[in-house]
């Protein structure tokens, strides 16, 4: 039966109170300041009778001491004293005199009372406390209750839980899954079921003293300290854990009550181990020993207290709770620290980050925007003694900045070595000029490292500022001298030659475009009127040699291709005949397009040499596996057009090792005779024949073999076994 769903305030009530304003709910109740610490229990649960206990229980204690602080809460816990331990008191003129009467337990609460007190905990650690006394009714399932939003409201907004828990209900199957199911409501109230819980947790099991096995405080604290990291585990391992730590297992009795405590919530603890850290089991007993029964009225047993109240570790839970609420505090203001120290990071990351974009963007980023604007395109070598002056006077105001000196250094004195390196620039000759940028053209040529890179995203090749430059460079001799020059000429073809190279590079294997800039070559060296100087020559030789070296490396990794994917494709087929036929054909043709030395060609030899070893006629051994009972075999090997004559006077059975000859072709004739047919005649009169043709028929031998007329089979593998010494091209 699923009672969350009947929970009427489950349904219903204030929502969770923000972090930032835990003090006053959505629906409008008023909660002292404080640290809030919520006693979720049912009726009879012994929430009233706990916060007396405990108030006389913390006044002789050195671990916990409370300090009540507000007298309507000292008044009702005076009062409660006062039942409990059956004292009353009268005044006469001038006298006030205690008297002793019938000890009793307060009466069921029938309205809520806020507590209010101050929490010592050792001596050191003080924290204002608010806890809220309420009829239990509010969490039942059976009666609507006038509190049940209040107490919604309350809980909500705790710092710190204790779910009380009467273990007389444990006989009581309705009972028990209500007061469970309204234990995870408010868990799933405080977060979802599958987020983690934000404020400590106990399960406080009260009247203890009714338990078989509890004997006194060594059993309050369920989870030791060494067990400690389980509630972080599942369900499952929680409870193997707890059940066979020590403090459990040395009492049978006591252990079989925990099994029992912890089976039977089950529920509620599923919803909390894995979750929190927070969380601890405490089984106490407010008076120390069981109560004496004095009656029974509907729906509950009456019992009065004991003559001497000796609580048993009711101070633990509230200890317990103080602790892990003061240690959440502190983790919270930490975590507040850091949350101010990365923030003062970022910013500190972004001044210094203004102060380089400064640098790159606006001083060093105009420097060389005004150089690249001089220049436009053209090598320093084709600018104007006007030009190189401003350049160099542009570097030489950036070296002196006082950011760049002060931050800077090493990019100043770079600028300092580009000013000086154009303030004693020479123009020299436009042609000694080109024949430079030719030059510079063959050298990239020769060294494959200083080629342009394909585009990753997109078509043609990413320019290194060498390649600017030097195409900048041929560029040039094209806007500023005659067309019909020889400069220009020249620097025309070096620059179509550059242009036919970089559409070579994205596509290495395209021997279509390395024609292409053959021809261009062929071209120009047939015409006639073109003055091919050294400078060019060395060009064309250059160029060439790349196409030459193209050509042979496509056909070499075609090949390799072909041999990766025939690896692949001969050890990855059982097919005998295309292991030792078709494959040696296609690995034939292979090896005449590698180099004779090469790695693969020697694998592809040593794979041919392999399977050239099963084209002779050899001898190969034999076991035989499986006969029908009592039957033996008789095996001849016959070329194709022979019958088999039987001449092997010897008859093989199940168990025994043969031999026979065979080579690529032959065939092999198996006799098989049973025991109820009679002489066999050592084979001519068998009870059944099996005839095994084809080129490659003894790999049909090895397995099983079917009888077709008698419907028999028999089982042969050879040693060692025939498909395990095929041969295998090596990776």
């Amino acid at each position: 039966m699923d009672f969350a769903k009947f929970l009427k305030f489950g349904k219903k009530g204030a929502k969770k109170v923000a972090p930032k304003d835990k003090k006053k709910a959505d629906s409008g109740f008023d909660w002292p300041s404080g640290v809030r610490i919520g006693i979720f229990g049912h009726s009879n649960s012994g929430k009233t009778v706990y916060f007396t206990v405990l108030n006389e229980d913390c006044k002789v204690a050195r671990d916990l001491q409370v300090s009540v602080t507000d007298n309507a809460t000292a008044g009702e816990l005076l009062a409660n004293f006062k039942k409990i331990w059956g004292i009353s008191s009268h005044d006469g003129p001038g006298t006030h005199v205690d008297l002793q009467e019938e000890r009793k337990f307060p009466d069921l609460s029938q309205r809520d009372r806020i507590l209010q007190f101050t929490g010592i905990v050792d001596k050191d650690l003080k924290l204002p406390i608010v806890s809220y006394d309420y009829p239990g009714k509010a969490v039942g399932i059976s009666e609507p209750s006038d509190y049940t939003e209040k107490v919604i409201d309350f809980m909500t907004g705790c710092d710190g839980l204790l779910f009380f828990f009467d273990p007389k209900i444990l006989g009581s199957e309705i009972t028990r899954q209500a007061h469970i199911a309204s234990f995870v409501s408010m868990l799933e109230r405080l977060a979802p079921l599958e987020d983690r819980l934000p404020i400590p947790i106990a399960l406080v099991v009260t009247k203890a003293d009714t338990l078989a096995g509890f004997a006194g405080d060594e059993q309050v604290v369920l989870i030791g300290t060494e067990e400690e990291p389980v509630v972080s585990e599942s369900y499952e391992v929680f409870l193997e854990k707890v059940l066979t730590s020590e403090k459990v297992t040395r009492d049978t009795s006591w252990a079989g009550t925990v099994r029992e405590v912890l089976v039977k919530t089950k529920d509620f603890i599923k919803v909390v181990v894995g979750r929190t850290l927070d969380f601890q089991i405490f089984f106490i007993s407010q008076t120390g020993e069981p109560p004496e029964k004095i009656g029974a009225e509907e729906g509950r047993s009456l019992y009065k207290p004991p003559e001497k109240v000796r609580p048993v570790g009711v101070r633990k839970p509230m200890y317990w709770l103080i602790k892990a609420i003061a240690r959440n505090r502190s983790l919270g203001k930490l975590k507040s620290f850091t949350r101010w120290v990365r923030l003062l990071s970022v910013c500190w990351i972004i001044l210094v980050s203004l102060v380089y974009m400064y640098h790159f963007w606006f001083q060093l980023g105009r420097t060389t925007a005004f150089e690249d604007n001089t220049l436009n395109g053209r090598i320093a070598s084709n600018c104007s003694e006007t030009d190189l002056n401003y350049i160099t006077k542009q570097y030489s105001r950036y070296s002196s900045k006082w950011l760049v000196t002060r931050f800077f250094r090493e990019f100043s004195g770079k600028a300092r070595e580009i000013s000086d390196k154009y303030s004693n620039l020479e123009v020299g000759s436009r042609a000694s000029t080109l024949d430079k940028t030719i030059k510079e053209f063959t050298s990239i040529v020769n060294n494959k490292d200083l080629w342009p890179n394909k585009n990753p995203t997109g078509d043609g090749v990413v320019l290194l500022p060498r390649h600017s430059q030097m195409e900048a460079g041929l560029g040039s001799f094209q806007t500023s001298e005659d067309s019909t020059s020889g400069l220009a000429q020249r620097a025309g073809r070096a620059l179509e030659l550059w242009n036919l190279l970089k559409a070579c590079i994205p596509d290495m294997a395209d021997t279509v475009k390395w024609s292409q800039l053959h021809q261009t070559i062929n071209l120009y060296l047939s015409t006639p009127g073109n003055e091919i100087n050294n400078e060019e020559s060395v060009l064309f030789d250059a160029l060439l040699k790349q196409k030459a070296e193209k050509e042979k490396q496509k056909k070499t990794e075609e090949a390799t291709i072909d041999f990766q994917e025939i690896v692949e494709k001969i050890n990855g087929n059982p097919n005998v005949a295309y292991r030792l036929d078709t494959a040696v054909r296609d690995l034939k043709r292979i090896r005449r397009q590698l180099d004779p030395n090469s790695d693969e060609a020697r694998k592809i030899t040593a794979y041919i040499t392999d399977a050239n070893w099963w084209k002779s006629e050899r001898s190969y051994k034999f076991r035989i596996d499986n006969l029908p009972k009592d039957a033996h075999i008789h095996v001849e090997v016959t070329s194709e057009s022979n019958t088999p004559k039987w001449t092997l006077k010897d008859e093989w059975y199940k168990g025994t090792e043969h031999s026979i000859t065979w080579s690529p072709g032959s065939v092999i004739n198996i006799a098989l005779c049973l025991s109820d047919v009679g002489q066999c005649n050592w084979g001519a009169n068998s009870s059944d024949y099996a005839k095994l043709g084809g080129k490659y028929s003894i790999f049909t031998m090895e397995g099983q073999i079917v009888f077709s007329n008698t419907g028999k089979n028999i089982q042969i593998s050879f040693l060692p076994n025939l498909h395990n010494r095929l041969p295998v091209l090596e990776d």
